[in-house]
């Protein structure tokens, strides 16, 4: 009886290995008897042959009696399990055994989240259960994503009562993960809610502001990378320098208009200075100098401060001298700031008017010890920014100017008049100093506008205006000839003042 019980059991419980009856529950050992029953007498009456004399009537009767019996206790047995939660095993509408069969093994299947296999748990306990579970991970979930910067280690524990009582609550403990041994260990803070986020600062805090051998064996970096992080950042601003100058030679081969009017009034102690000049009555009065030392009288400045007058050629010369030197000062400071070495060469030269008329009658050779002088002989020329040579033909003054930094030929003339001779002559001149390195095809001669005069007497203001705009990279037609009178008193008080400084500041006036 016992084989033939443990039989059923495997039969019905192919996962479960029963070696004796008494490994079974009472429960398991009914309800397998009962439905082996069932299934046995089933198959029996399904196979069952007749035979003589009647006997397959009274087997049958027999068997209908079992079946009764057999139904009779199924059904107690379907009261109990529905009582418990399991609801009603139903197999009489099976047309085979494997029907059958698949029924009961459906009926038996498990639940997808499992089950206490505790008759005596209702299903009210269980929704209990899992509602008290659903709480507790919304509980845990929230917990993690309030607090991101503590791992949090759930660890749940049960007791044999927790699951006979329907009103205990699943309780949930934390664990703070361990300190890895690489990092400064401190628990002068308590977990909690309040102060977690306050903790995280605390520790970054701590970790980038450490002191000592602390810092050295968690924070400093290696001799190499340093010198590798130096070597790139001193790279990074030699390659900045170098892009900086790059623009502002870009900026040079280029004009830009002033961001204020070029011409302004001046202050009231210029002012008043320049009218006691006007006011002076001995002619031979020294007012000031020039750079090489040539004195300036009264009647040197009655040909700036006068009436409809026009400007001598010490006038003009010495203006266009306080120019090119305040240019070559800026060039200076500019070559410092980018840390290039200073040039021998100056960046910009100015010729007296007499340079034009010895060209003119002695050639090009004539002028071979004059650019020794002026720092630039030969190719050495190719090097300069500017040249400016102030020319007077009769009564007219004009002004020529020759850029090696843009290799250009320029001429400006307020009365519009051709530039073909000058271009000629400052071509065979360019030719003689830069030999070989010259070549034609390179050197351009654009026609510059600039403003033009309706006088016969403002042309050397204007010489010198166009001067002073090509110096600081402005364009020649940001004036207008109605501003010449105030440029004679500006051009008087740079004389006077001795060059750019102070009050007149190279674009100090914001130009």
């Amino acid at each position: 009886m016992a084989q033939a019980v443990t039989g059923v059991m495997k039969w019905f419980y192919p996962a479960t290995t029963y070696t004796d009856m008494t490994q079974a529950s009472e429960e398991d050992f009914r309800l397998s008897c009962a439905y082996a029953v069932v299934v046995v007498a089933n198959t029996h009456i399904q196979y069952s042959s007749p035979r003589a004399g009647g006997s397959t009537a009274l087997k049958r009767s027999k068997h209908k009696h079992r079946r009764e019996e057999t139904t009779a206790r199924s059904r107690s047995t379907d009261d109990s399990l529905r009582r418990s939660g399991c609801g009603t095993l139903d197999i009489s509408g099976c047309n085979s055994e494997g029907e059958a069969t698949q029924r009961i093994n459906d009926f038996w299947e498990p639940p997808d989240f499992g089950a206490s296999g505790d008759p005596n748990t209702t299903s009210s306990q269980s929704a209990r259960k899992s509602a008290n579970k659903r709480d507790g991970d919304r509980k845990i979930y929230q917990r993690q994503n309030k607090t991101t910067d503590t791992l949090l280690t759930p660890e749940r524990s049960s007791s044999p009562q927790s699951h006979q009582s329907t009103d205990t609550v699943l309780k949930t403990t934390y664990r703070m993960p361990t300190t890895p041994d690489s990092l400064p260990r401190d628990d002068s803070l308590p977990l909690n809610e309040d102060n977690e986020s306050a903790e995280l600062t605390e520790r970054l805090s701590r970790l980038l502001d450490l002191d000592g051998d602390q810092k050295k064996s968690t924070l400093l970096v290696s001799e190499l990378v340093r010198e590798k992080r130096l070597l790139l950042a001193k790279e990074k601003k030699v390659r900045e320098r170098k892009e900086e100058l790059r623009a502002a030679r870009e900026l040079r081969l280029h004009r830009r208009q002033p961001r204020k009017a070029l011409v302004q009034p001046l202050e009231f102690e210029w002012d008043d200075v320049v009218n006691q000049t006007i006011v002076s009555s001995n002619p031979h009065r020294v007012i000031t100098t020039s750079i090489g030392g040539t004195e300036l009288r009264i009647k040197d400045f009655a040909t700036l401060l006068g009436r409809r007058a026009w400007l001598n050629d010490e006038i003009i010369n010495t203006y266009i001298e306080w120019v090119v030197d305040a240019a070559n000062k800026a060039a200076i400071a500019q070559a410092k700031e980018f840390d290039e070495p200073t040039s021998t060469v100056p960046k910009f030269i100015a010729h007296n008017s007499f340079f034009y008329e010895n060209l003119v009658k002695k050639g090009p050779s004539s002028t071979q010890g004059l650019m020794r002088r002026k720092k630039a002989p030969g190719t050495s020329l190719l090097d300069v920014d500017s040249v400016f040579v102030p020319i007077c033909k009769g009564s007219h003054w004009t002004v020529g100017v020759v850029r090696p930094i843009a290799k250009t030929i320029e001429y400006f003339d307020s009365m519009g008049g051709n530039p073909y001779s000058f271009i000629k002559l400052m071509r065979d001149w360019l030719k003689f100093q830069l030999g070989e390195k010259y070549i034609e095809a390179e050197w351009n001669t654009p026609r510059t506008a600039c403003a033009h005069q309706s006088n016969g007497y403002d042309c050397g203001v204007f010489v010198c205006t166009n001067a002073f705009c090509v110096a600081l990279g402005l364009d020649t037609s940001c004036y207008d000839e109605c501003d010449m009178l105030q440029q004679r008193r500006i051009i008087a008080a740079v004389l006077i003042n001795r060059g750019f400084l102070g009050d007149f500041a190279w674009n100090g006036k914001g130009l």
